[in-house]
């Protein structure tokens, strides 16, 4: 039987993933070569002392940004040189792999992560770029996988894990990131 904790930990460890996925594409989409505005002009963009600038240009770029990395479409606003505003991956095809809110260069407000099908696997929020707040994982059937609570970036109170079907299969109680205590619930077989 395969140990449940393992399996929960695959949300933690994803979201942090995630925000490092995305940092990255943040932080290295400047700095890689052409990158198309809204307006389908081609341009070089660079980054100087963490600000985003039009190669050639003396001002900070404001506007929007899209460039196409791995294969996904890489959507964000600009203001002064930082990322400001809505900020989206999807894929060619169109379906959102990731959508949420920057502001000064940092993720903040709700965040939704998707399956490559485009279905909803995760919804959260971020504060000052740290998870903050109620997160949901979903399975690709719609029906709720895990959910818990963060506070400034770590794992706080009670967190739940369920099966496929709905049935809650482990509890764990968190306090500034670390395990207080867990539950395991198994249901019985019926041959």
């Amino acid at each position: 039987m395969e140990d449940s904790t393992k399996g929960y930990k695959v949300p933690l460890l994803f979201i942090i993933i995630s925000v490092l996925f995305v940092s990255a594409v943040v932080i290295i989409t400047p700095i890689v070569s052409t990158v198309y505005t809204i307006d389908e002009e081609s341009f070089r963009i660079i980054v100087r002392s963490g600000l985003i600038y039009e190669l050639g240009e003396s001002s900070p770029y404001s506007g929007q940004i899209i460039d196409t990395l791995q294969n996904k479409v890489i959507k964000y606003y600009v203001l002064n040189g930082l990322k400001h505003g809505e900020f989206s991956i999807s894929t060619l095809e169109g379906n959102f792999s990731v959508r949420g809110f920057v502001e000064n260069n940092k993720n903040v407000g709700n965040w939704e992560y998707f399956y490559d099908d485009g279905s909803l696997e995760s919804v959260g929020s971020f504060t000052d770029d740290k998870p903050h707040g109620n997160w949901i994982w979903y399975y690709k059937s719609g029906k709720v996988k895990s959910e818990g609570n963060y506070l400034s970036g770590k794992a706080e109170g009670r967190w739940v894990k369920y099966d496929e079907r709905g049935n809650m299969n482990l509890m764990i109680y968190y306090s500034n990131g670390k395990i207080v205590s867990e539950v395991k619930f198994s249901l019985p077989q019926f041959i």
